[in-house]
């Protein structure tokens, strides 16, 4: 079973930025011990050789063949009480002994006899870090040291202040950190907050100046789905009152057929109004069928997946669906079919060839010709049904284009969605449609352009 985790930009951002200083602490922490444990190893050696040195020049100040005569070693009874951070203790080499050292020396030697330079030794069970060297006239050998833990203890506690100070400034960096990333993040609890409050329907915008640049594509996005929303509920509406308005008469008519072939005693009445009905009906369900071509033409207009479309496939399904229908008419379809591709949605390219055949044999009468033919002009690929029916006038050719319009003295044939569900699917292929005279003037040709294929 899966646990869902709540995921929090805030969260997210917090723990990156502190997480990098953290590890960009711990990083200076290692780096900051190696450099500062080789530089104070230096300082200390430093420190030994100088005491060494200084020691040497005040036994030059002593007359050759004269003896030390600065007291015994024992702690406190010399004037030197040490040199820095440095024990040192001066051995005459020839009387083989100690002859003047530091308060905390140890009674013992430091290093080795002679052993010249730098040396690490263990003295009474603890480590020492001693310079010896010898005075102009080789008699005195001098030696110079400290315990390696003092230095580490020194080297532990400079380490903790900087590291102390390093924190403090890690923890007031996290909480500007803090700070910026709340208030940077407070304009989206804002928007969030705006959009929970609005109707879906107000259609007001989001303002992407208000926010800050990294979330303008989210504030964006969400405008397009705004937009989109009342695209969809624009297109809701009006379906209901297109639906409203073209079916309350064929149903109001089908009410009155039902209920005068309910009363009728005439058997030859009763048959007439079935009929009645039966046609009633079927007109009211090309009605449906067109309004719902027309909404789902509008809801999935900005969505559709294109792809190369042979017309002529399209169209020779779209002939074999309706050939019965035609044939019922006794009309004669000439079609001209040529394999031409354009870019388009198949199911919408057939939706609306089947509306401008259905349009041509509907107004073309009975023993009429059609015509459907495809062809290519130039850089654009044409789409052309045409009719022998009354023609339209060239002050409608525009009109007959917009939903629910029909032709003044038209019969009422069809439903007028029909031509703009038509130049709703050609505007979305970005195509064009025009409506023109045939060739005997006897008729109309719808013509539809393609683009060229990309």
């Amino acid at each position: 079973m899966r646990i869902a985790v709540q995921r929090s930009l805030r969260v997210q951002v917090l723990v990156g930025i502190l997480g990098a200083m953290l590890v960009s602490w711990l990083v200076q922490f290692g780096f900051y011990w190696s450099s500062h444990t080789r530089e104070q190893s230096g300082v200390r050696d430093h420190e030994l050789r100088t005491a060494a040195r200084s020691i040497g020049f005040l036994l030059a100040t002593v007359p050759p063949g004269q003896a030390l005569q600065w007291g015994t070693p024992a702690p406190g009874r010399h004037p030197l009480q040490s040199i820095g951070p440095a024990e040192f203790q001066i051995w005459d080499l020839v009387a083989d002994k100690l002859v003047l050292s530091s308060q905390r020396a140890p009674a013992v030697r430091m290093a080795p006899e002679q052993s010249g330079g730098f040396v690490t030794h263990d003295v009474a069970g603890e480590s020492w870090r001693v310079y010896t060297s010898l005075d102009a006239s080789a008699r005195y050998e001098i030696m110079a040291g400290a315990p390696t833990r003092r230095f580490y203890e020194q080297l532990v506690s400079r380490f903790w202040l900087g590291s102390f100070v390093t924190l403090v400034m890690f923890l007031a960096i996290g909480s500007i950190a803090v700070l910026i990333v709340w208030r940077s993040l407070r304009e989206l609890n804002r928007v969030g907050a705006d959009l929970s409050a609005r109707d879906p329907a107000d259609g007001i915008e989001l303002d992407e100046r208000a926010v800050p640049t990294e979330t303008r594509p989210l504030i964006r996005a969400i405008n397009q789905r705004q937009r989109r929303v009342l695209e969809l509920i624009a297109n809701e509406r009006r379906f209901i009152g297109d639906a409203a308005h073209e079916l309350r008469t064929p149903l109001a008519v089908l009410a009155v057929y039902a209920d005068t072939a309910y009363r009728t005693g005439d058997p030859e009445k009763a048959k007439l109004l079935m009929q009645k009905i039966s046609d009633t009906t079927r007109r009211s369900t090309r009605i449906v069928e067109q309004l719902l071509d027309m909404a789902r033409m509008d809801s999935q207009g900005s969505t559709m997946r294109f792809e190369a479309v042979d017309l002529a496939e399209v169209a020779r399904l779209v002939i074999s669906d309706m050939q019965s229908a035609i044939d019922e008419r006794e009309q004669t379809l000439r079609p001209e079919l040529p394999s031409l591709r354009v870019w388009g949605q198949v199911d919408a390219l057939g939706t609306l060839m089947r509306n401008l055949l259905d349009n041509a044999s509907r107004y073309s009468g009975e023993g009429s010709e059609l015509g459907l033919c495809i062809r290519q002009e130039g850089d654009e690929t044409l789409l052309v049904v045409c009719d022998t029916g009354p023609g339209i006038p060239a002050a409608e050719r525009t009109r007959v284009f917009n939903p629910f319009y029909r032709l003044p003295g038209a019969p009422s044939h069809g439903s007028g969605i029909g031509l703009a569900l038509v130049a709703r699917i050609a505007a979305l292929h970005r195509a064009t449609v025009t409506v023109t005279d045939t060739r005997d003037g006897r008729g109309a040709c719808f013509v539809v352009r393609f683009p060229v294929l990309p």
